[in-house]
């Protein structure tokens, strides 16, 4: 006898920011990056603006909308692209205090590269992450401390850290609000918490709307504007410093490469061959970078940084 397969169950759910019950919906999204099946109704609620998938996958159905590459491993080298968000990252990182040796959490860490480059920096170094091969691979290839959880499951010091990362992490978890609480416990007094997403007041959001890559669904459960990413450090016990525009250029460039399979599959009966199609992205890359950076810097990029302080006492 075999288990019945969760894909397609769904929750109703209150708001998970305000806990209310009052939402518009937006628009039904469905699974464009894998193609599972299923609609995926996404509201704005009344009461704090957030918008987020209602009904939605339960926990249970929601792995089953992760495929095994979902986040790739390497092939024995790191990509010029993975390097360079990683550097980002922690130059980032580095800049909260200068020249101090940091303690540093990353919650979604993947094979834990940005954790890699932070040890080779100095700093003290942890890092959690649900999938099985990122985990192996950090542990074996890096020499890494890799939890392999999430940081509901993971048993995390009080006051243990001075700096926690989530990098396009917060959008996945079915209670956001929570995951901020665990770490703002991890964190020391005064520590900062960094994390990304995508920023759902951008003008590619607008743009493109159910079509947006960056909307992800099912996988990405909430999606934050600045604004209610506000809301939601301040509800965890948080101060908020400030919130940063990025480009984001990638939501944009795979939006426009999902409507370009679509027209490849409509007039040729297949997709774009993958050599083809990298090429493609990388020269709208260049094409729409300059959009993306004047839509960032104006308060409507692609995605958005937050930057929030546990208080000092």
């Amino acid at each position: 006898m075999t288990d019945v397969s969760p894909l397609g169950e769904q929750e109703t759910i209150p708001c998970p920011l305000c806990n209310g019950s009052d939402a518009d919906q937006l628009f039904v999204a469905q699974d464009r990056l894998v193609g599972k099946p299923g609609t995926f109704p996404v509201v704005r609620c009344k009461g704090c603006g957030l918008v987020y998938l209602n009904p939605r996958p339960t926990r249970r159905a929601l792995k089953e909308y992760y495929p095994a590459d979902y986040y790739p491993v390497p092939g024995g080298r790191e990509t010029p692209e993975a390097l360079s968000v990683a550097r980002g990252l922690l130059k980032r990182v580095e800049a909260i205090a200068p020249g101090a040796k940091l303690s540093i959490l990353d919650a979604g860490c993947g094979t834990g590269l940005f954790l890699k480059l932070a040890r080779d920096r100095g700093h003290d170094v942890r890092g959690i992450e649900p999938g099985d091969a990122a985990v192996n691979y950090g542990r074996r290839v890096y020499g890494l401390p890799i939890d392999h959880g999430t940081l509901e499951s993971v048993d995390l010091p009080e006051n243990g850290f001075d700096v926690v990362t989530m990098w396009h992490v917060l959008e996945h978890m079915p209670d956001p609000v929570s995951a901020l609480r665990i770490v703002c416990r991890a964190l020391k007094p005064g520590g900062m918490l960094l994390f990304g997403v995508p920023n759902f007041g951008s003008m590619e959001a607008s743009l493109f709307g159910r079509r947006w890559f960056s909307l992800d669904a099912p996988r990405h459960l909430v999606h934050f504007d600045p604004e209610t990413a506000r809301q939601a450090v301040q509800a965890a016990g948080f101060e908020s410093e400030r919130i940063v525009h990025s480009p984001g250029t990638a939501g944009m460039v795979y939006t426009l490469m999902g409507d370009l399979t679509g027209v490849s599959l409509k007039l040729r009966g297949s997709a774009i061959p993958d050599r083809a199609y990298h090429r493609i992205a990388g020269v709208l890359g260049w094409l729409v970078w300059p959009v993306c950076s004047l839509t960032a810097r104006y308060g409507r990029g692609g995605a958005i940084e937050v930057y929030a302080r546990k208080p000092a006492d």
